[in-house]
C-alpha cells in the first residue's frame, strides 16, 4: 500500500508553535512518529483501526512537548531546599525561644556588648615645641635669667643701696621689701632658667620691669633724659617677661612634659 501523508492544520495546533506538524500515516508503514523541526523521536500510540486490523483505516494524531524530565527534578530540587531551609529556620527560632525562657527562669541577665576602647589620638607638638624654635627659646631664657639673676644677687648683697632706692621712692616696709625683691628675682630667674612656672615667673619678670621703669627710671615722664631711652634694661626686661608669659619655656624645659600630657588628656576624651 503507497504511503499517504498529509498536512492538516487544526485549532488545537497553532501553525508557528514550535514549528509542530501533524501528518497522517498509515498503520502498516509507519514505526515511530516524529515532530518535524524538535528532532525528538516517541513511541507510536495505537489505535483502534491498527488493533481492528483495518489496512485501510487511518488516523490523525498530535504530538504535543510534554515537560523534560530534568526540568522536573529541577523543581523538585528546589522544592527540597526550600523545605529544609524553612525547617532550620523554625528550629533555630525554637532554640532562641527556649534559651530565652530558660535564661528568665534561671535570672540569669545577658550582659550588653562592650564597647571598644576607642583608638588613642595622638596630639601634634605645638611650634613653640618643635626642635629650632625650642632652641631659640632655650637660649632666649638663659639670657633673661643670666640678666635677672644678677639683679637679684646684686640687690641682695648690696643692701644699703637697693633700701635707699626703696626709701627715695617712698614704699613703706622698706626693708622688708629689700629681701622680697631681691630673693624673687632669684627665684623667677631660676625658674626661667629651668623652664618651670615659665608663664608665672615671665609675669614676674614683667612686673618687675615695668614698677623700675614707673617708679625708678621714668619718674617725672622724663623718659628721653639721656641719650636713647631712660631705664632700656628694665623696658627690655619687661617685654621679655611678656614674651615669655605668652608662649611659655618651648619644648626644652621642664614645662613641656606636663603641657602635652594635658593636651594628650584633653584629645582623648
Amino acid at each position: 500500500m503507497s504511503k499517504a501523508v498529509k498536512r492538516t492544520t487544526g485549532s488545537s495546533v497553532p501553525d508557528d508553535a514550535d514549528n509542530e506538524t501533524t501528518r497522517v500515516i498509515s498503520s502498516e508503514d509507519v514505526t515511530e512518529t516524529q515532530v518535524l523541526g524538535t528532532g525528538q523521536k516517541g513511541p507510536v500510540v495505537p489505535d483502534s483501526a491498527e488493533d481492528s486490523g483495518d489496512d485501510s483505516a487511518e488516523r490523525t494524531r498530535v504530538i504535543s512537548d510534554q515537560p523534560l524530565a530534568a526540568d522536573e527534578d529541577l523543581e523538585r530540587r528546589e522544592a527540597e531546599e526550600r523545605r529544609r531551609q524553612d525547617a532550620e529556620r523554625r528550629a533555630r527560632e525554637r532554640a532562641a525561644l527556649e534559651r530565652a525562657a530558660r535564661e528568665r527562669a534561671l535570672g540569669t541577665v545577658t550582659p550588653p556588648p562592650a564597647e571598644p576602647e576607642p583608638a588613642p589620638v595622638d596630639v601634634p607638638r605645638p611650634v613653640t615645641d618643635r626642635a629650632f624654635a625650642s632652641l631659640g627659646l632655650f637660649v632666649f631664657r638663659v639670657v633673661v635669667a643670666g640678666v635677672l639673676g644678677v639683679h637679684g644677687f646684686q640687690h641682695l648683697t648690696q643692701r644699703p643701696e637697693t633700701y635707699a632706692m626703696i626709701e627715695r621712692i617712698g614704699f613703706p616696709y622698706t626693708t622688708q621689701l629689700v629681701w622680697v625683691l631681691g630673693i624673687g628675682e632669684c627665684l623667677a630667674a631660676l625658674a626661667i632658667l629651668l623652664g618651670l612656672w615659665t608663664r608665672i615667673a615671665g609675669l614676674g619678670a614683667m612686673t618687675i620691669g615695668v614698677l623700675a621703669l614707673v617708679f625708678v627710671h621714668w619718674d617725672g615722664l622724663n623718659i628721653f633724659a639721656t641719650s636713647g631711652i631712660d631705664g632700656e634694661p628694665a623696658l627690655l626686661l619687661a617685654a621679655c617677661g611678656f614674651l615669655l608669659f605668652c608662649v611659655g619655656s618651648g619644648g626644652f624645659g621642664i614645662d613641656a612634659g606636663p603641657r602635652r600630657r594635658r593636651a594628650l588628656k584633653k584629645a582623648n576624651r
